[in-house]
């Protein structure tokens, strides 16, 4: 069964620990399509910000980073290439080790939230143990199956269900207040508004089951 996990975790030597700290004005992100360079295990992060001056300076100044360098800018996003120094705690290596991939990588306050795909919990057990032994601080804030119903990010439902949840949104039938009927989305989808109630109703269950309860 494969699960979804969200987590948190800092370490006073785990990547960019000196970096993080106090960039409030910047968002700092791992690119997980890009993972890393294998001849030269580089890391590849996108900084977002107005000013990236202190990032520059503090990544300059890390303990935990050998060599970076600027890759790509594109108005207020820069790509950095990041060689990390070999006593640096990382969790990445032992997610791959578990059959698992890193979806996202996120620097927040003085650590790190990352979203994983594991193959099991067994799977998420031996990074806490890991991480617990290293002397991680480790949070998981989400956990949740990954099956088949959910994969592809449809989340078990039917592709009626999911044209009336995406036409919905993106009319406004969420807002508060409400500024596209149940009666014009009916219209839309071109069936009576008691079908489109009940679709909406499947749908909003079906995601809340997928994404929220976990039945085990």
């Amino acid at each position: 069964m494969t699960i979804i996990t969200k987590v948190f975790f800092s370490h006073p030597d785990m990547a960019l620990a000196d970096t993080i700290t106090g960039q409030s004005d910047v968002t700092i992100r791992v690119v997980p399509e890009v993972g890393t360079d294998p001849e030269h295990d580089m890391y590849f992060i996108l900084v977002e910000g107005d000013d990236l001056s202190t990032f520059e300076a503090a990544l300059e100044a890390d303990h935990t980073v050998i060599e970076s360098a600027l890759r790509s800018e594109f108005e207020r996003q820069c790509l950095y290439a990041v060689e990390f120094a070999p006593e640096t705690k990382l969790l990445a290596p032992r997610v791959t080790e578990a059959g698992g991939l890193s979806l996202e990588a996120k620097g927040l306050n003085d650590g790190w939230m990352e979203r994983w795909q594991l193959p099991s919990r067994e799977a998420l057990h031996s990074i806490w143990e890991h991480a617990r032994e290293t002397s991680f601080n480790f949070e998981i804030l989400e956990l949740y199956r990954h099956d088949d119903t959910t994969f592809g990010g449809s989340f078990g439902l039917t592709d009626e269900q999911r044209e009336a949840l995406v036409l919905a949104k993106t009319h406004g039938y969420f807002k508060e207040p409400r500024s596209f009927s149940l009666s014009e989305l009916a219209d839309e989808l071109d069936i009576s508004p008691t079908a489109a109630s009940g679709r909406l109703r499947r749908g909003i269950d079906k995601l809340v089951q997928s994404t929220i309860i976990d039945e085990e």
